[in-house]
């Protein structure tokens, strides 16, 4: 009788390690990021020149490669001890998460703001939305799993 092969259950995926939480909190970074470019956009009305330009665009850049590399590392953390190709292909489904989940938060944001004035609000909300959402759920995914309740921590056993 041929022998079963022990497949990984999802109660199995680590959600408490140090690797999960420093991801959620790098992606809780990059989202912090785009509020913030956000905010020093709507302090200067949109100016486009001098240094609130350059900020925003350092703003946009970092926020970019944190969410990107927390999405990208949380992927690699949830399977972390599986085989290296899984870990990788956790990756690229994080990154895919990333875009997937902009797509989508800034497609409803725009249908609920619609065409506004000041011009650079309707340019902007999608990506303030889409850093207010990560932020929140790299924030509550990096928690520690004693301030968790024991149904959102999965068993390590």
């Amino acid at each position: 009788m041929p022998r079963r092969a022990v497949v990984p259950s999802v109660e199995s995926m680590n959600t408490s390690s140090k690797h999960f939480r420093l991801s959620a909190a790098v992606l809780a970074a990059g989202g912090l990021c785009w509020v913030v470019k956000f905010v020093v956009i709507a302090a200067t009305d949109g100016a486009v020149s001098g240094t609130a330009d350059s900020a925003t665009a350092v703003l946009y850049m970092s926020a970019v490669a944190l969410m990107a590399l927390g999405m990208a590392s949380l992927g690699v953390a949830v399977l972390a001890g599986r085989h290296i190709a899984l870990r990788v292909a956790g990756a690229f489904g994080g990154l895919v998460a990333w875009a997937i989940s902009y797509m989508v938060i800034e497609g409803i944001a725009m249908a609920i703001v619609g065409d506004t004035d000041p011009v650079w609000l309707g340019e902007e909300i999608g990506i303030v939305s889409t850093g207010a959402v990560l932020m929140t759920v790299g924030l509550l995914l990096a928690r520690p799993s004693s301030t968790r309740a024991p149904a959102e921590v999965a068993s390590t056993v």
